[in-house]
């Protein structure tokens, strides 16, 4: 009997020693993956290293062992890769977590506080360096975050930065936000929401802040600079009209279309399929009655079919650079395309 009561003192022991935090905040259904085992996610629940928080129509919060807090919204998933803190010797913890979908709110503990350095948090496509601040990050389906930064319980406004491996933007005033559309592409220039904390959730990821969508409507204009393409720049040779698709085929396709010297394809945003060709995008498209067919020769060509009756989500990357063609709808077909290597 006393081995069995020293084995059992010693498990609770190290689960006690293993916690990193606990639920402080229940809501609906949500659990906790630990090691492929799924466990729900109620009140004083302890989390660990390598934990992944996941919600359905639930809420859920977790409160460190530092005091860093974190909110797990409706149709999110968290994932906690790694924490070390101890009270008695500042500067020497560590927190990395990855919001890989969804919306999560993160307010800062002492480990921030102590040695900003040591915190990663990160989404499928940027790197938020904390400053002691509160902000959100809301994820879609295909890897895109937006970021707003939020002011801290007392009133006050951090800053963090957010990076990309083409570049970062800083945010320092309460809710200013960015977004990132690849892990390639720089971040959005920051912009000023007018909204309320409430209102941030998966929503944003429905239907944009209107400030977002007009700076990523400025910033695909400066991608085509008037400068560099005006009026005099026109070919009429190069204007196309087709009435119906009898006088659009396959036999429209002309090889010299190609452009091998520019890539146009930075971060464009498509979300309806126009029968020609685009010499932008360098896409051919034909109306095939109940389907379209896209070609693209870039040194290696590429043919898609897509029924017109469904949702169509395609990420099309060419040499680092990216282009979305997308409907509105939310759908599960999705189609990534590497094309032009060399």
């Amino acid at each position: 009997m006393s081995q069995v009561l020293a084995l059992l003192l010693l498990l609770l022991s190290i689960n006690c020693f293993a916690a990193i935090g606990k639920v402080t905040e229940e809501k609906g259904n949500a659990e906790i993956v630990r090691q492929k085992t799924k466990i729900g996610a109620k009140m004083n629940s302890g989390v660990e290293s390598n934990d992944t928080i996941q919600t359905v129509n639930g809420v859920v919060g977790i409160t460190f062992e530092d005091d860093t807090k974190v909110r797990v919204t409706e149709h999110s998933k968290l994932v906690i890769d790694d924490f070390v803190y101890d009270p008695k010797s500042k500067g020497a913890g560590k927190l990395a977590m990855k919001v890989a979908l969804g919306t999560v709110r993160y307010a800062s503990g002492a480990v921030a506080k102590d040695n900003a350095k040591n915190v990663a948090i990160n989404t499928p496509t940027a790197t938020i360096a904390v400053r002691g601040t509160a902000f959100t990050m809301t994820v879609d389906e295909i890897g895109q975050s937006m970021i707003i930064l939020l002011p801290n319980i007392d009133g006050s406004v951090g800053e963090i930065e957010v990076r990309t491996a083409m570049g970062s933007v800083v945010l320092n005033q309460a809710f200013q936000a960015t977004m990132t559309t690849g892990a390639e592409i720089k971040p959005l220039r920051p912009v000023l929401l007018n909204l309320s904390e409430s209102a941030i959730d998966n929503m944003l990821i429905v239907k944009p802040p209107k400030e977002i969508i007009k700076q990523v409507m400025e910033e695909n204009a400066k991608a085509f600079d008037a400068l560099a393409f005006t009026e005099l720049d026109k070919n009429a040779l190069d204007v196309k009209v087709f009435v119906d698709d009898l006088k659009y085929d396959e036999l429209n396709i002309n090889e010299l279309d190609t452009n091998y010297l520019t890539n146009a394809l930075d971060t464009l945003i498509l979300n309806a399929f126009q029968v020609g060709y685009n010499a932008i995008t360098q896409l051919y498209v034909f109306d095939k009655s109940s389907n379209w067919q896209l070609d693209r020769h870039i040194r290696h060509d590429f043919t898609m079919i897509i029924n017109k009756e469904r949702g169509y989500d395609i990420t099309l990357i060419q040499d680092g650079t990216t282009l979305f063609i997308k409907n509105m709808d939310n759908t599960n077909n999705k189609t990534i395309i590497k094309q032009g290597a060399k």
